[in-house]
């Protein structure tokens, strides 16, 4: 069974179309669970980038509290756009791992990120939530939160597909099994 700690301040989602039943042991999650654990490594690119892990999650819901470094800044004091979307893109994956089930990958179709204020090193808490979800499609928003308020929304579209069966599609960059 998942092991996680549920986020203190969020509600949960509600259960969408096309997404494994609440209590299913998917990929996904098992893959979520040995990240938190350590005993599943970080994929090369999260290495790479130094993408920081989910904190806790529960299906459709990711929640990390992390802190952003100075190394992350272009203008001084102010951390680097291009890092903020990366890791927009990025929670929005790992909250598609926690909903999608066994046999389904995704793809990311669009994304957009509206900064409200500048976000600076130190502390933050980044929140995604699945708003939307059908058996082709998902939608998942990502909030960045410094000192108790928002900073930084992102918006990621996803395009589910089969990863397996008759009709399988090719491109399968990050699947949940």
């Amino acid at each position: 069974m998942l092991e996680t700690t549920p986020p203190s301040t969020s509600t949960r989602p509600v259960r969408l179309r096309g997404l494994a039943p609440d209590d299913a042991d998917t990929g996904g999650r098992r893959m979520l669970a040995g990240l938190a654990d350590g005993t599943v490594s970080d994929p090369p690119a999260a290495r790479t980038l130094a993408l920081p892990p989910a904190t806790s999650w529960l299906p459709g819901l990711v929640v990390c509290e992390t802190s952003f470094d100075e190394e992350l800044t272009l203008t001084p004091g102010v951390v680097f756009g291009g890092w903020i979307a990366c890791l927009v893109d990025h929670f929005a994956g790992l909250v598609m791992l926690s909903a999608i089930p066994d046999g389904s990958g995704f793809l990311t179709a669009g994304l957009s990120v509206e900064y409200h204020a500048p976000l600076v090193p130190g502390p933050v808490r980044i929140e995604t939530v699945l708003t939307s979800c059908s058996t082709r499609r998902a939608v998942a928003e990502v909030r960045f939160a410094q000192d108790g308020a928002r900073a930084c929304t992102g918006t990621v579209e996803q395009i589910i597909h089969r990863t397996t069966g008759p009709h399988t599609e090719r491109g399968t960059c990050a699947t949940a099994n």
